[in-house]
């Protein structure tokens, strides 16, 4: 039901287009009347009708100064003028203010129907359209998420020259112009999150992962970009005297967001050095990264930076079982780590053996042998085989005292843990997307078919859900829901004689006309001009 309210001064003219008009049965609510635009004005803002019908001479406000007023704090408002007076200025400035009709009094029942039946059609039109947009604008954010992601890895890797940036930034509605950038990572996962499972739901995850997203997707001087299955990064922008403090900003508005989540989450920040050039960002990131990478060694430092490392170096670890304390820390590295953080966390842990009483060939073999059991006995904790493991067959020996001969054993041996933990979680993965492409195919009909939906069916959180969907299939979840629709859509115009309006419902679409549109923009045929080509 649409509102409609009545501005009019001459009370016999207000209750009889009150009470002569059935205006439910039109698709109207009658919300109230006024005898002026002074009162009118006023409930008008509270009701906000969709359809404002209104007399010209009215005394205090007349009509057209109080839809002067309307405009401006209701600009999608429908206005119908009723008048006396058969006035060209009037009706001139009428057409200037944007209204719908102007009508001369008297005006019989019929004729107010028949321009109500009009208006309703005509609004009803837009607010379908209004739908359809969100719907696909739901669905283009979907898709240029999972392209931003692709975009922020060629960047921070250095594979695109900063022509290919601007111009693949300008492509994509990305602003990168600033005198100064800035990268912030941050790791979020649940506290029992060990590498070699997805990342089951939970309610905590989602509320965090969307405030940020909220609060960069609001602020021009934040990008916010996902890195990995677990880390986030966002690229802040700023001027020379202003890039440290809005980093500053962007962290402290992380923190009080993980601080105030359950206690199950874990969470850790850093940020790299401000630089000059879109040339640079790698090098921020690195040096983002390699911070960020200290979290396996001071898990309890949630905002990591240099002096968090040194903290680390020389504090509080002296006269405690450093053996104790470096299997923990390996183990860490083991469930969450990637391969790209492997060697600066191997220089973390061979930099602290500048801090030991031993010396540094007995503690570089002492390091490799602690590096091996720790491997040995994350593989074993995770239910994952070591056949295919040669290093396990072979502890280190003597050379493994010489610095670069144990960063090359340790390196090796966590490098292939690694790709046993990914693997391991790539078949839980396909195991998790099989599910979730069953449930898919069998429920693809049903409208209320969601991402979000489907990740609660596997028990997965939606965002690492969407990450591995379109890592494994090569599509965003949405991409394939479509495509799922149009083909078994196709099918039905094809080998059925079901109108366009039953195919639409049968695959999942409600609206009739938003099936079109779909169906268009995939196949670049209307359902109909389609069915008509298949038959030739």
């Amino acid at each position: 039901m649409f509102k409609v309210f009545l501005v009019e001064d001459e009370i016999v003219v207000r209750e009889g287009i009150r009470k002569n008009i059935l205006w439910e049965q039109y698709g109207f609510r009658y919300t109230g009347d006024a005898p002026d635009g002074e009162l009118a004005l006023p409930l008008i803002r509270q009701i906000q009708p969709d359809l404002l019908i209104t007399d010209i001479k009215m005394p205090f406000i007349d009509g057209l100064e109080l839809i002067e007023l309307i405009r401006k704090e209701l600009p999608k408002i429908k206005i119908v003028i009723i008048s006396g007076y058969d006035n060209f200025s009037y009706a001139q400035q009428a057409i200037g203010l944007g209204v719908e009709q102007y009508l001369l009094k008297p005006i019989t029942k019929g004729k107010m129907v028949e321009i109500l039946i009009g208006l309703r059609e005509k609004m009803e039109a837009e607010r379908q359209q209004q739908e359809y947009l969100a719907v696909f604008q739901r669905e283009v954010q979907e898709y240029e998420i999972f392209s931003r992601r692709r975009f922020f890895e060629q960047i921070v890797v250095g594979s695109m020259s900063v022509l290919e940036i601007s111009e693949t930034a300008k492509e994509m509605g990305i602003d990168l112009n600033a005198p100064y950038y800035n990268i912030v990572l941050f790791s979020l996962n649940s506290a029992g999150y060990d590498g070699s499972a997805p990342e089951s739901y939970t309610d905590s995850l989602a509320v965090i992962q969307g405030k940020i997203s909220e609060l960069t997707a609001n602020r021009t001087e934040t990008i916010l970009f996902r890195w990995n299955v677990t880390t986030y990064a966002i690229l802040v922008k700023g001027t020379e005297d202003d890039i440290d403090r809005r980093t500053d900003e962007c962290i402290e508005n992380i923190k009080d967001y993980c601080i105030t989540a359950d206690s199950d989450i874990k969470w850790h920040i850093a940020k790299g050095t401000p630089v000059s050039r879109l040339g640079a960002i790698p090098n921020c990131f690195s040096e983002a990264n390699r911070i960020l990478s200290y979290r396996y060694l001071c898990p309890e430092d949630h905002i990591l930076s240099e002096s968090s490392i040194q903290h680390f170096r020389n504090g509080p670890n002296r006269g405690t079982d450093k053996n104790e304390i470096n299997q923990k820390h390996i183990s860490s590295f083991l469930s969450n780590g990637s391969r790209e953080e492997i060697s600066p966390f191997i220089d973390q842990l061979l930099a602290s053996a500048a801090e030991q009483t031993v010396s540094l060939p007995l503690f570089c073999r002492y390091l490799s042998m602690t590096a091996y059991f720790a491997v040995v006995k994350y593989l074993d904790s995770i239910g994952c085989s070591t056949d295919s493991f040669w290093m396990l067959e072979h502890q280190p020996g003597d050379d493994a005292s010489v610095p670069e001969k144990a960063k090359k054993y340790i390196y090796q041996i966590m490098k292939q843990a690694l790709e046993l933990r990914d693997h391991e979680s790539k078949k839980q993965q396909r195991n998790l997307l099989t599910q979730a492409i069953r449930f898919i195919d069998k429920h693809y009909s049903e409208e209320s078919i969601s991402l979000n939906r489907v990740a609660r069916k596997v028990n997965i959180s939606p965002n690492y859900f969407s990450a591995i969907f379109s890592q494994e299939i090569g599509q965003t979840f949405i991409e394939y829901l479509t495509g799922k629709r149009i083909d078994e859509a196709k099918r039905m115009l094809r080998q059925t004689d079901m109108r366009s309006s039953e195919v639409a419902i049968a695959v999942g679409y409600r609206d009739p006309h938003y099936f079109s549109f779909v169906f268009k923009k995939v196949s670049g045929l209307t359902p109909n001009e389609y069915r008509r080509e298949s038959k030739h």
